[in-house]
């Protein structure tokens, strides 16, 4: 599992940063929840005798997020850059 400690202490600080980081979240989750292929991670779980299919923030976002945050990237990129960058370059 990967180290979220940095991105969450980004969004519970508050302020400009967690907005846009918030939001950079948020678009991502968006602009990849209906494509079938690099999307959401997909899981299934068993619960109360009955399959659960879901989706989830992909675990490769969660390094990268931490990167544009300790790089400084969040604070000189657009939102949409950031999205479009993890979008265009992303490989599960």
């Amino acid at each position: 599992m990967a180290d979220t400690s940095l991105v969450l202490a980004t969004l519970g600080a508050g302020g400009p940063q967690a907005l846009k980081l918030a939001t950079i979240i948020c678009r991502l989750v968006v602009k990849v929840a209906d494509r079938e292929v690099d999307g959401l991670d997909k899981y299934q779980v068993v619960s109360f005798g009955r399959t659960v299919n879901g989706t989830r923030f992909p675990e490769r976002w969660w390094p990268r997020l931490d990167k544009a945050i300790s790089t400084g990237a969040i604070e000189r990129l657009s939102v949409q850059a950031i999205v479009d960058i993890m979008v265009d370059h992303d490989t599960p």
